[in-house]
């Protein structure tokens, strides 16, 4: 019986490491997801209601269904402090100290510190251009996200469950 239960166990472990490998390719996916619509509502504000970034923000940090708002929350908090800080150096910072908890691989939180360097400083249009460039690198970086997940997401799974399984057969 305790080697039953010590087996179900086992496989149930590496069962478990499989699938939060795959629910990490999953999160990414929706991040990047939430934050393409991100980009596409700061587009929507800037060009139809001319909103300031900081309010642009707010309503971001407010907007708790979305993934990202893991992000925008510091980013607001940092943008109420009076400190003479840049808005380029306070968006860059919240995208490298929280993009990884909210699922953003380096290369994700590059492109969007890219961005950062035209939001808030130029007119309308240079922003509005900079925005859907950032949303063409991003939507490729969805795609890519989508395919790994498909593919590497099944085989950390598969994997994971057979090594337990293999585990388990070594041992009895």
């Amino acid at each position: 019986m305790l080697k039953i239960l010590g087996a179900l166990l086992v496989i149930g472990s590496f069962t478990g490491i499989g699938m939060t490998q795959r629910q990490q390719f999953r999160r990414r996916v929706i991040a990047l997801g939430d934050m393409l619509s991100a980009l596409d509502m700061i587009s929507a504000e800037l060009s139809f209601h001319l909103t300031s970034i900081p309010d642009i923000v707010a309503k971001l940090a407010a907007d708790t269904r979305s993934s990202i708002c893991g992000l925008f929350q510091p980013m607001q908090q940092l943008m109420r402090q009076d400190d003479n800080l840049s808005m380029t150096f306070k968006w860059m910072k919240s995208m490298r100290e929280y993009g990884a908890s909210v699922g953003l691989t380096q290369d994700d939180v590059v492109i969007l510190c890219d961005l950062a360097e035209f939001i808030g400083k130029y007119d309308v249009q240079a922003q509005l251009n900079s925005i859907a460039y950032a949303k063409t690198r991003l939507a490729k970086q969805l795609d890519i996200a989508s395919m790994e997940m498909k593919s590497k997401g099944n085989v950390y799974r598969t994997c994971c469950v057979a090594a337990g399984i293999l585990l388990v057969l070594v041992l009895i």
